[in-house]
């Protein structure tokens, strides 16, 4: 065939020889039909997999990826709970949720980091540290989550943020409810605040219920009760655009908010102790003897969670924690005091039931008995003593001679028997963090604790509140109510009942536990008239509590902080400095026939208990029977008459800062008008230069100063000491509790 075609392009074009074509060579067709074969398998092979490419993505991974689709499309929402609302026995509300707006970011809408964090640094001042905290947080979470970047936004802060909502991808202000406390002083050691979960927090917590930037309890019954005032969190399921701007709700979870708390406090009687307080350091506790449920719970100074929730400067806080009146301390739960004369109540009882003395043992006070090589004194010791005296005069006017005597009779382990079985020495069982479990010494105790034997003498300081001995406010008051009661250990409670948020009823809470103290109601009773005694009778320490109308039952203590020899270098007690003297208590509870309430005061470093804490419990007894207040007429202020709250301090700081960086710009303005003058100050130098000799008459008076110096070095050089404050070292006998004294006040 192609022989055939060569002849006849030979006979159209004999002088044009026939020029060989590829296509047509035969010789070269195999390869030609082997190239268009392999280039088919190629585009067949090419074809097969972009099919099992479309079938394994639209059939095998089809789910997958609408499940994708519809997540860039449709999002999510968390909707945190609304925290359970707190109301005292009255139904007052303590604690409330106020709507508060959030800024946040959602990590997948931001496409340039570095350019938002400028914008939103010159837009409401977020800092870079605030950022990169941002972005660790949302590595951690689905990138579709909005993650928080500062918790509180101001009016001006939310107007600018929304006049440049669209400028800003990712960015989201979100509502959300925040802790408003109404009553923060009054209440804030009970209630407590909250503060941000930590990655710790988080690990161990429940996944359904926290979320990164959530707020938990962090103090008080906040902590305590967590679980109950958390709730439980919902969701909304949301369209958004490509920048993330939601367009449509498309279901919604309701949140299931927390369980409202109704305490058993009672907020007039919380300001009835702060105001009875005033500017001084202390404690008041005040319970149902027979229930246990807590009426008052108050400690001073006192702080403002509010600042917990706002969020609280470092300079803020630094002030807080360094306080030296210690404002963050519930003193009522963790502050440990030597009990004073009101360990009496316990030295009585044990000696009844031990029958170590009966009501009319009668025991000779001369105001002091010698003991070893020291002389334990009598707080009448200036009368010449108290005379015979038996149990019911004892207590009533707190005869120091008579319980030394009672107390050497029973030994240091029956004192601790008795002292525990009514409760101090161990928790009281408050559903509160942080609780002091105070301390019972005996002689097993000094053994481990020194590696000494006890002393009789240490017996003597023991039996009248004094020595190694540390109680708290609510186990004095604990210990008062056993007399009350006639005999029963009750467990204090806060919560009286707590209620559903569905609105169904409250559910009360169980009854607390009480046990029986091994002293013979007969013997309690002996004790009760003693108390009574120090109150309604003359002669009584207490005086200052009686109330009209309302019998009343109470014993007073005074606990010394240094000896006595100490205390005389000052010449008088009020001269000593504030943290040496002495702690002034006060046990009462009323009316003394039926009683319904038992309190325990506990006035830091205020003087005695009969002139200085007995007026803050009658305070504390007027507002719980509806009684006009007495006023108190104060002798001196309290420490904290004088000393600065720490966000006043805080903000007196920056105020002087403030006038400090002004100060010299004013100063500068104001010379440099004068700059021009100092010419004729020069020649005024120049003149009175031979009048040199003149202003050194003045020097004559110096003479006269220097004879005055030599006076107060003087005292010193005869080994005297001047009327100066008082360190003690750590071998000053001031500083050891067996040196302690008490006082029958």
């Amino acid at each position: 065939m192609f022989a055939k075609l060569a002849k006849r392009a030979k006979k159209k074009d004999p002088s044009r020889p026939l020029a060989r074509s590829r296509v047509f060579d035969p010789a070269e067709a195999p390869e030609a039909r082997r190239t268009i074969f392999i280039s088919s398998i190629v585009v067949a092979v090419a074809f097969a997999i972009l099919l099992s490419r479309l079938w394994y993505l639209q059939l095998l991974q089809g789910d997958h990826f609408r499940s994708l689709s519809e997540n860039n499309r449709i999002r999510l929402v968390d909707v945190p709970p609304s925290r359970g609302l707190i109301f005292d026995a009255k139904g007052r509300l303590l604690a409330e949720n106020r709507p508060a707006f959030a800024l946040a970011v959602v990590p997948e809408d931001v496409n340039d980091w570095e350019e938002l964090g400028t914008r939103l640094n010159k837009l409401v001042g977020i800092t870079p540290e605030e950022l990169k905290k941002a972005r660790e947080v949302g590595s951690q979470q689905p990138p579709f989550k909005p993650v928080r970047l500062r918790s509180h936004l101001d009016r001006e802060q939310l107007a600018v943020l929304e006049t440049f909502r669209y400028e800003l991808p990712g960015i989201r202000v979100m509502v959300e409810y925040r802790r408003a406390y109404l009553n923060a002083k009054e209440t804030s050691h009970v209630i407590g605040y909250l503060g941000e979960i930590n990655q710790q927090e988080l690990a161990e917590a429940p996944k359904a219920l926290y979320r990164i930037g959530d707020y938990v309890g962090r103090y008080g019954l906040e902590k305590s009760r967590e679980r109950v005032l958390h709730g439980r969190r919902g969701a909304r399921q949301v369209e958004v655009d490509a920048m993330g701007r939601e367009l449509k709700l498309l279901s919604e979870v309701d949140p299931v908010p927390g369980h409202n708390l109704t305490l058993t406090l009672d907020l007039k009687l919380q300001r009835a102790a702060a105001a009875g307080l005033g500017d001084e350091v202390g404690a008041v506790v005040a319970l149902d003897p027979k229930s246990g449920q807590v009426y008052c719970m108050y400690s001073s100074p006192s702080f403002d969670q509010n600042n917990f929730i706002t969020g609280m400067s470092a300079r803020l806080w630094e002030a807080l924690a360094g306080d030296p009146y210690h404002p963050l301390k519930n003193r009522a739960i963790s502050g440990l005091y030597p009990p004073g004369s009101t360990y009496k109540i316990i030295t009585a009882s044990a000696a009844l039931a031990e029958g170590v003395v009966n009501p009319q043992t009668s025991i000779l006070c001369p105001g002091e008995i010698p003991f070893g090589r020291r002389t334990y004194k009598c707080w009448a010791l200036k009368k010449g003593g108290h005379g015979n005296v038996a149990l019911h005069r004892a207590i009533r006017e707190s005869c120091d001679v008579y319980f030394y005597r009672v107390g050497l009779r029973l030994g240091v382990d029956r004192l601790a028997k008795y002292a525990r079985a009514f409760g101090l020495g161990s928790l009281t069982g408050v559903p509160l963090p942080s609780e002091s479990a105070g301390l019972v010494p005996d002689s097993e105790w000094k053994k481990k604790r020194f590696g000494e034997p006890w002393q009789d003498g240490e017996t003597l300081s023991l039996a009248i509140g004094q020595g190694f001995n540390l109680t708290t406010p609510i186990q004095l008051a604990r210990m008062t109510a056993v007399v009350a009661n006639k005999g029963r250990l009750v467990t204090p409670t806060l919560v009286k009942a707590v209620s559903p948020a569905d609105g169904s009823d409250p559910v009360p809470e169980p009854p607390p536990v009480s046990t029986r103290v091994p002293v013979n109601p007969k013997d309690l009773e002996l004790v009760h008239q003693g108390l009574v005694a120090v109150v309604m009778e003359p002669g009584g320490t207490a005086s200052a509590t009686r109330l009209p109308n309302i019998s009343v039952a109470g014993k007073t203590g005074t606990a010394q902080v240094v000896a006595l020899k100490h205390e005389k270098l000052y010449g008088h007690e009020d001269n000593l400095p504030w943290k040496y003297r002495n702690h002034a208590l006060f046990v009462a509870y009323a009316p003394a026939e039926d009683p319904t309430i038992a309190l325990a005061v506990v006035v830091e470093h205020g003087g005695h208990g009969g002139s200085d804490a007995a007026p803050v419990a009658r305070r504390v007894l007027e507002a719980f029977f509806d009684l006009p207040v007495k006023e108190r007429h104060k002798t001196r202020p309290g420490p904290l008459a004088s000393h600065l709250d720490p966000v006043e301090a805080v903000a007196a700081a920056a105020l002087a800062a403030a006038q400090k960086k002004a100060a010299p710009a004013a100063e500068q303005a104001a010379t440099k008008p004068e700059a021009k003058k100092p010419e004729p100050r020069k020649a005024e130098q120049k003149k009175p230069e031979p009048k040199k000799p003149e202003p050194k008459k003045p020097e004559a008076k110096k003479p006269e100063q220097k004879k005055a110096e030599p006076k107060k070095p003087a005292p010193e050089a005869n080994g005297r000491f001047a009327p100066k404050p008082f360190v003690p070292d750590s071998s000053d006998p001031a500083t050891n509790p067996t040196t302690y004294r008490g006082r029958g006040r």
